[in-house]
């Protein structure tokens, strides 16, 4: 698999960022060079894409970012959505793979804390939790509106992109016993995530995976931080964020997908998790880019 690394003791320079529905379905990318770095989330549907000679499908929760000089063309027709980023490393940046980045891509600070100097990410991959991109994304496109402030879009680019490398490795080495139970519990959040739109509780999880309740919940807290609770709470709401700013579904169909029965419970939730209401959130981030061409 091939890699791209970044240097980001400074941030990354955004460029611009929107997002993109088909017009039809037989819509297909266009063909040119690009100057720029490109990413794109794909959020409905395949997206047929080249890059120079190498032919990709990216479906939904997968990304793909292509270098500058890229020869970019669509090779099939694709009824797809996306979210796109350009961006660009800081001038006299060399893009290169000297053998000692990959040691220095984490570097531990004295008071413990992980440190990014480089940042390397494989040209595609799968996302797990995508709708934590699309918040990002709507964030970035908020901003630049809102504040008109390069410095700020640059931060928010950076960061949009070290979100998508938390989610493709692990920040911390561990041993083996450990690697087994961070593993149950990316498996639970798994579960959560399969299990989106149903009622889903710490029993129905604990004996799925055949363990005692209050022994599941106790170690999933020891792992993560979080409790097992909470963390459901937290992916349905995560979720909500997304159907709210990406879809134009109501609130009450919204809690309805989310697995709750009663609209006055899915907002209390949503506000004791987010400080607002489902409407408030909406409103916060209805002004997005939408791009057809």
């Amino acid at each position: 698999m091939k890699e791209l690394i970044f240097n980001i003791e400074k941030p990354l320079i955004y460029n611009w960022t929107g997002k993109f529905e088909a017009p039809t379905p037989e819509w297909s990318h266009l063909t040119r060079t690009l100057y720029d770095y490109e990413l794109i989330l794909v959020t409905k549907g395949i997206l047929y894409i080249q890059s120079d000679n190498t032919k990709y499908e990216i479906s939904v929760g997968e990304y793909i970012i292509m270098p500058p000089l890229t020869l970019q063309r669509g090779w099939k027709s694709s009824d797809c959505s996306f979210y796109w980023l350009h961006f660009a490393q800081n001038e006299g940046e060399v893009m290169t793979y000297p053998p000692e980045c990959a040691n220095d891509e984490y570097r531990i600070c004295l008071n413990g804390q992980i440190r990014t100097r480089y940042l390397i990410l494989p040209l595609t991959g799968i996302v797990p939790a995508y709708e934590r991109l699309i918040i990002l994304f709507k964030q970035l496109q908020d901003c630049e509106k809102r504040y008109q402030n390069k410095s700020y879009d640059d931060f928010c680019t950076t960061s949009l992109l070290l979100e998508l490398k938390s989610q493709l490795k692990p920040l911390n080495g561990n041993t083996s016993k450990s690697k087994d139970k961070k593993q149950l519990c990316d498996d639970i959040i798994d579960y959560i995530h399969w299990h989106i739109s149903e009622p889903v509780t710490v029993s129905q999880i604990a004996d799925y995976y055949g363990y005692n309740p209050k022994y599941l919940s106790t170690l999933f807290k020891s792992i993560t931080g979080n409790s097992l609770k909470n963390c459901i709470m937290t992916e349905k709401m995560e979720q909500a964020k997304l159907l709210l700013t990406d879809t134009k579904d109501t609130v009450a169909q919204i809690g309805y997908v989310l697995g709750f029965q009663d609209n006055h419970n899915f907002s209390s939730c949503f506000k004791k998790v987010t400080g607002l209401t489902p409407l408030e959130y909406r409103k916060d981030f209805d002004k997005h880019m939408l791009f057809h061409q």
